[in-house]
């Protein structure tokens, strides 16, 4: 669910950018109240498999979607690290792959980021409030991932119809909704595998002790989370993100079907190296080795690039907490 360039008007692009860097500077306001060992750490290896995941199209009827993922970081950080983990992601992926319009860089933040982790942990938090343990956990997780989709794709139509699309508005809500709607049970899906993995092996990640964000497991542990969060999302994205499917995902059908997304897509504000994640190295002619290759680069730098906006705010860490040594 990637807005390329030249989709939105100028001026919605305009006011989406500055809702989201606003939201984006409110977020890690926010996270520097909660940083310990366990989200820095977390935040880079959450950054790594949300970008491997969404590298991963799984068709849907005519159709693809993948992981947003702004649920699942939300569920296992808080809405304000989650928001600021697909930040991580977007950044990466405009910059690197030319993945999402930089012009677009703010709209998708706002329905990836703000709606769907920070809205969509609102939607977690109210189920969690109805049903409690851990079957608790895993239903909200799922239902709000479904609807974090929903969510965005509506977002998009309303940020589309402000553009100019006003007389085709509500049919591509209503197809925006009907497409997502079936992409939103592949997201649920993979929420709801991921966390009810944690649950079984890690529950202790769902749940941290105490305020500083350290777990009954103690701190040693986190380098062991690190690589072995690591390795699952570089596994992801050589052995999964080279067979994903190439039909368009949601937002390309809507938008081929409508016309706001037909003909060739415009030439990037920025050039990306990694354009359409393949990496052109001389004699390298296998798509799917360089599909594999840019994959593994991307997902380290995102990792490196979360990592680094986790450990380059201040902590605030309650009256007697040890600050972390990493």
């Amino acid at each position: 669910m990637h807005i390329p360039d030249a989709v939105l008007d100028p001026k919605v692009a305009a006011v989406t950018g500055l809702l989201g860097a606003a939201g984006l500077l409110w977020a890690m306001r926010k996270l520097e109240r909660q940083l310990g060992e366990r989200t820095t750490v977390l935040m880079g290896t959450m950054s790594a498999f949300v970008f491997a995941g969404q590298m991963v199209n799984f068709p849907v009827g005519l159709c693809s979607g993948h992981l947003l993922g702004g649920v699942l970081s939300a569920v296992l950080l808080g809405p304000w690290a989650g928001a600021v983990v697909i930040a991580a992601v977007l950044l990466v992926q405009c910059f690197l792959f030319n993945d999402g319009g930089l012009t677009a860089l703010g709209a998708n933040f706002v329905n990836m980021g703000l709606i769907g982790s920070v809205g969509g942990y609102a939607i977690y938090a109210a189920f969690r409030r109805v049903i409690t343990g851990p079957k608790g956990v895993l239903i909200a997780a799922m239902a709000a991932a479904w609807f974090s989709v929903l969510l965005a794709a509506g977002a998009f139509a309303v940020e589309l119809g402000a553009s100019g699309h006003r007389d085709d508005f509500l049919r591509i809500l209503s197809w925006m909704a009907l497409v997502h709607a079936a992409i939103g049970l592949g997201e649920a899906v993979i929420t709801g595998l991921v966390v009810r993995f944690v649950l079984l092996r890690r529950p202790d990640l769902l749940e941290p002790d105490d305020a500083t964000g350290l777990s009954s497991a103690g701190r040693n542990p986190w380098v062991q989370v690190t690589i072995a969060g690591l390795c699952i999302a570089l596994a992801v994205a050589v052995f999964l993100a080279p067979f994903a499917s190439e039909l368009p995902d949601g937002l390309q059908y809507v938008g081929g079907r409508f016309g706001f997304l037909a003909g060739p897509s415009p030439p990037a504000v920025v050039p990306a190296p990694l354009a359409d994640y393949r990496l052109e190295l001389p004699g390298l002619d296998h798509v799917k080795l360089a599909t594999a290759l840019a994959g593994v680069i991307g997902t380290l730098v995102v990792f490196g690039v979360s990592w680094g906006m986790a450990r380059a705010l201040p902590r605030h860490l309650p009256e007697g907490a040890v600050p972390d040594v990493v």
